[in-house]
């Protein structure tokens, strides 16, 4: 996981010898500007790595060895890309409404439905009854993938017929939240392709009618740089306030994590680590930090 990336700091450091310099980072970026693009850093990320080891090279006194003094410039430096970040059980714990309304966007093929059946199962454990909403009524089989999810860890899906109106149907969902003494909706939407301004367009329509409270975004961290499109797509319209990044157990090359914080200056909240239920980590800037520099 994040191979190329840290190779590419672990040769930033090993690159320097004596007191770094201004020039040292400049040559070094610029040498290994076609490794870190190949690794699905943005050009734009590139460049805000440049420019603030520049930075912190002109204010950094050397009071350790130079290595340890290079990994807390690049730690500080990775770090500060991301924003603060809670867990859904924190922010539903502060929320005084009740059913708390959670709609979860993206494309198809990230991961989306599995994702809502594992933040289900989360919140299960901790004693919050979750309702999940099966709101794709137009990709077949997403109503009984959300079924079978349910079904498996024991939690209700209210769903309607293919074709049903997404926003109505998640309306009725919410009514039936509250009236049978649910604490937070789950809304599995549809797998909205960023280009269909049609179907964006009721995607936030759904938001609206249902007066969402949380909007979250599943990103795939295989997709490279189209992550960055997905990403400020759906910030736009509808919006979102946090993400998830699924996948990242395979081989990912770490750039679209980067990306996806960069861009959309919203905090991470979860990474899918597999295919369990249990598989859905808390997301931290130490986990990366700790990864891309060991």
């Amino acid at each position: 996981m994040f191979d190329k990336l840290k190779k590419i700091f672990s040769d930033f450091i090993s690159s320097v010898t004596g007191k770094i310099s201004e020039n040292d980072v400049e040559n070094f970026f610029k040498e290994k500007e076609i490794d870190f693009i190949e690794a699905d850093v943005s050009i734009d990320v590139i460049e805000y790595f440049k420019q603030k080891l520049i930075n912190e090279v002109k204010n950094t006194k050397f009071n350790g060895t130079k290595n340890e003094t290079l990994k807390e410039l690049l730690a500080r430096t990775i770090t500060e890309i991301f924003q603060e970040t809670e867990t859904l059980p924190e922010i539903f714990s502060k929320a005084s409404k009740r059913p708390f309304v959670t709609v979860f966007l993206g494309i198809n093929g990230t991961g989306k439905t599995t994702t809502v059946a594992k933040v289900a199962y989360l919140l299960k454990k901790l004693k919050i009854r979750p309702l999940m909403v099966a709101a794709d009524t137009y990709r077949t089989g997403a109503i009984e993938q959300l079924v079978e999810h349910g079904s498996k860890i024991r939690v209700e899906v209210y769903s309607k017929k293919y074709g049903a109106d997404p926003a109505a149907l998640s309306r009725e969902a919410y009514e039936y939240a509250q009236a049978n003494g649910y604490d937070i909706l789950l809304i599995d939407t549809a797998g909205r392709m960023q280009t269909n301004e049609s179907l964006l367009n009721e995607l936030a329509k759904l938001v609206s009618v249902v007066r969402s409270d949380l909007n979250i975004f599943i990103g795939d961290a295989l997709t490279g740089y189209d992550m960055i499109n997905q990403a400020t797509t759906f910030l736009s319209k509808p919006g979102f306030s946090y993400s998830i990044v699924t996948k990242v157990d395979a081989e990912v090359k770490g750039g679209s994590i980067l990306n996806l914080a960069f861009y959309t200056k919203k905090p991470i909240m979860y990474l899918g680590t597999g295919q369990n239920y249990d598989d859905l980590i808390h997301f931290t800037p130490s986990w990366v930090v700790e990864r891309l520099l060991g």
